[in-house]
């Protein structure tokens, strides 16, 4: 089992990055790629998640982050892809706060999460994790890249959130003044938390 990967970030997409190590690169599905930067060196802390079908990493910024996510996939019914659609927003109290409240309404609002799976993540979760250490405001930002808005969009709809919602929030996004994909994902997260 791998526990992190230390090299430099080759290839940004909306749905993974590739962190190249010694001469290999690494695909890794992370929630927000454009939080990196091309040619950034890393330590990224990370899961890998293996099938009968699918061999993937999972990676993360922090080892609190991963910690949060093993939890997440402890959940009945919660796989590696519905964790990191969860922890794609970036306040990470709020949603162990959410749960530790029963707040399901909270958890109904991410990708797939519904009534009955947040129930779940209540059940299984409640009072075994807090907030100690996790991120409770947005990340660093970005350099401007090509398209921001649109690349956000795209990380979002491989995050597991519908087109109609995508078109939603992306209306909104537009009348703010926002220059980089990472801060448009950001903002676009906290509006469908809302929603």
């Amino acid at each position: 089992m791998y526990e992190y990967l230390k090299g430099i970030i080759t290839v940004i997409t909306p749905a993974y990055v590739v962190v190249e190590v010694g001469g290999i690169g690494y695909q890794v599905n992370v929630a927000n790629p454009y939080h990196f930067k091309q040619d950034e060196q890393v330590t990224m802390y990370v899961y890998q998640a293996v099938s009968e079908t699918d061999l993937s990493l999972f990676g993360f910024d922090r080892p609190e982050d991963k910690d949060l996510f093993l939890n997440l996939l402890r959940v009945k019914g919660i796989g590696p892809k519905s964790g990191l659609a969860i922890l794609a927003n970036d306040d990470h109290s709020g949603l162990i706060n959410a749960i530790n409240n029963d707040d399901v309404n909270y958890l109904k609002k991410f990708p797939k999460i519904g009534p009955k799976a947040a129930q779940q993540i209540i059940l299984d979760l409640k009072g075994k994790i807090s907030t100690d250490g996790v991120n409770e405001s947005p990340m660093g930002s970005v350099a401007p890249l090509e398209g921001p808005l649109e690349e956000a969009s795209d990380a979002l709809l491989a995050l597991g959130y519908s087109a109609k919602e995508v078109t939603k929030v992306k209306k909104q996004l537009k009348q703010m003044d926002i220059d980089t994909t990472d801060q448009y994902i950001s903002e676009a997260l906290k509006l469908l938390m809302k929603g």
